[in-house]
């Protein structure tokens, strides 16, 4: 145990220097916390601490204890961390510490109490109160993904939007945007909320994302905002938030793969409101994107696109290239969904074209490679079944109509001709400790 200073006029000098060596570590270890070096600000904190177990009790040793305890949780030492900072708050029982709050939420997040966590994350939200709307912000983040643990989406909504119109009052807009994307995302996945209440926050988070200069950003949450929509079949507004990012996005900030994904995803929303034509463009130019990156799996996607559009528009023999092209990529990288998906595609074109037992073919190898696939649904299974029975019947009797050929249905039913979206951008996310901070730190020491 360190022996305490007698607090007699040698004692106070003695004090003094040692309150000094204190906050000449507190900023040190701050600074090195900062920089993500987590183990030595350990170090330089466990060395503040002890210093001040020479001084009487007091904010001091409060202060290098709830310190050590943030650092604790920075190195992964959640229950350590947790200790110290209980032990501080029990040294001021009655204080208001939203900062101490914030990180024994993170504590019990570290250790999957996610519940305890909520307790002690909503104490902070208040604590900080409106006049610190950018904290509040931050640990109505951390309160929303612990909802999301909780498997409670409805919760994690509610607590986007509140940090969005935090943000907003902090003047953050790009980060008032992402927590709004964040909101209709866990809004859609709770199935709670009203289409026009969903709608509602992404127009606002569009509206927000037209004042973000910064580019790269400002794609990649309009391509997130577009998906959003074409979920809610708002095809018209997610055409519009594509067509944005692709504007946005030209410059060489911007990857090429980000913006094959722009191009793909505006040509299957043109698909979806039966825009053909149009499509084309994007399809072809997000193919060759990904053939130049070598990503065989999304260029299948975009040729399986650009076949679907052809088909629509009653130009079959292209559209079996292209379906023919795709099956190729999905072969390459061993995706069995889409070589079935494909297959079945091949199989409507070739019956368009009046080659039935081509048709029938594809058919079978399209069942085939479904019943090695492992499906969760049948459903795929049972409609091949009923083309290839109704073109069995046809190539049988062909001459009972001609127009029967006409009305066989092309596979619009499959997930990835006209609605192959691609997977979302990553969310842009700030480097750890500029957005949501992983602790809390007093900088600063009162004797």
């Amino acid at each position: 145990m360190a022996s305490k200073v007698t607090m007699n006029s040698s004692g106070e000098t003695e004090a003094a220097a040692i309150l000094a060596d204190i906050e000449k570590l507190t900023k040190s270890g701050s600074q090195v916390l900062a920089d993500d070096h987590h183990e030595r600000a350990l170090s330089i904190f466990k060395k503040a601490y002890l210093l001040s177990l020479k001084l009487p009790e007091g904010q001091s040793q409060k202060a290098c204890l709830f310190n050590l305890g943030a650092a604790y949780i920075a190195v992964g030492k959640a229950k350590k961390g947790l200790k110290c900072l209980m032990k501080c708050k029990l040294k001021e029982p009655k204080g208001r510490d939203a900062d101490m709050y914030f990180n024994i939420g993170i504590a019990y997040e570290e250790m999957k109490e996610y519940s305890k966590a909520v307790k002690f994350y909503e104490k902070a939200v208040n604590d900080y109160g409106a006049h610190q709307a950018d904290n509040t912000a931050d640990a109505l983040i951390k309160l929303a993904y612990c909802s999301v643990n909780l498997k409670d989406p409805a919760s994690a909504a509610h607590s986007f939007r509140l940090a969005g119109q935090s943000y907003q009052q902090a003047g953050k807009l790009d980060y008032t945007a992402m927590a709004l994307r964040e909101c209709a995302s866990y809004m859609i996945q709770s199935q709670r909320f009203s289409k026009a209440g969903v709608q509602q926050v992404l127009n606002e988070c569009h509206q927000i994302c037209r004042g973000i200069s910064h580019s790269s950003l400002k794609g990649k949450l309009l391509n997130d905002i577009g998906l959003h929509y074409a979920e809610l079949k708002s095809f018209n507004q997610a055409e519009e938030c594509f067509t944005e990012a692709l504007d946005s996005c030209s410059g060489m900030s911007f990857s090429i793969r980000k913006r094959a994904v722009l191009l793909q995803n505006t040509g299957a929303i043109h698909n979806a409101m039966n825009q053909y034509e149009t499509s084309l463009k994007y399809h072809a130019e997000a193919a060759d994107m990904y053939g130049a990156l070598e990503e065989r799996k999304a260029q299948g996607e975009s040729l399986c696109n650009l076949a679907y559009a052809y088909s629509q528009m009653k130009n079959y023999r292209t559209a079996a290239l292209y379906y023919q092209e795709a099956l190729q990529a999905f072969k390459d990288v061993g995706d069995l969904h889409g070589q079935w998906q494909m297959c079945e595609g091949l199989g409507a074109t070739q019956f368009c074209l009046g080659n039935m037992d081509q048709a029938i073919s594809y058919y079978k190898q399209a069942l085939a490679v479904f019943g090695q696939s492992k499906e969760k649904s049948e459903a795929p299974r049972e409609r091949i079944m009923g083309k290839m029975t109704d073109t069995i019947k046809y190539n049988v009797a062909p001459q009972q109509s001609h127009s029967r050929k006409q009305s066989f249905p092309l596979p619009n039913e499959m997930v990835c001709p006209g609605n192959s979206l691609a997977q979302s951008l990553p969310l842009y996310k700030p480097q750890q400790g500029s957005h949501v901070p992983n602790i809390s730190l007093l900088t600063f020491l009162i004797s």
